[in-house]
């Protein structure tokens, strides 16, 4: 008796075993594998294409892949916290920091925020709604009424202010 079982058309096993092992394998992360997997399997299950029915495999990995691809342009909008205020790593991995660690996150915090205030209200909106909020600048420069290309010069400039800032930080520690 065949215990294989299947799904919307999808063989499980199939799906649990060498689809998601693909996954982890181009992700390098097993939870982060699993939420694409689910996802996968969602988008497949909705999804009204011929091609569903005709290769539901096929179709199922190729979901997989451009679910990779999404979780890759995700990730790249979002720069680690050491690269963004210079932290060294050692006080991450600590899981106490002493008095005096705080206080020059504190400072270097500060002094991020004081950059940010100094800067012009909507280039400080279009940074904000772009590195925090995760926007694309498409989306920005359509909802702001304005164009793209001012969208990346306002970018550009935060970046530039805070870049000399982490400079001076640097240079007074």
């Amino acid at each position: 008796m065949d215990k294989t079982m299947v799904w919307c058309g999808i063989n499980l096993q199939w799906a649990y075993t060498d689809l998601l092992g693909y996954i982890r394998f181009k992700v390098a992360c097993p939870h982060l594998a699993k939420d694409i997997l689910h996802d996968a399997l969602i988008r497949y299950t909705i999804s009204g294409s011929a091609n569903k029915d005709a290769e539901p495999h096929a179709y199922m990995r190729s979901i997989a892949k451009n679910l990779i691809v999404d979780s890759y342009h995700h990730a790249q909008r979002f720069v680690s916290l050491e690269a963004e205020i210079g932290l060294n790593r050692e006080w991450l991995d600590t899981p106490t920091l002493s008095v005096e660690q705080l206080s020059d996150i504190k400072q270097r915090l500060e002094m991020i925020q004081q950059i940010l205030e100094q800067l012009p209200p909507r280039c400080r909106q279009v940074f904000w709604m772009y590195r925090v909020e995760g926007h694309t600048q498409t989306e920005i420069a359509a909802a702001l009424g304005i164009s793209k290309n001012m969208v990346e010069r306002h970018v550009m400039r935060a970046i530039i202010d805070l870049s000399s800032a982490r400079e001076l930080i640097e240079a007074n520690v």
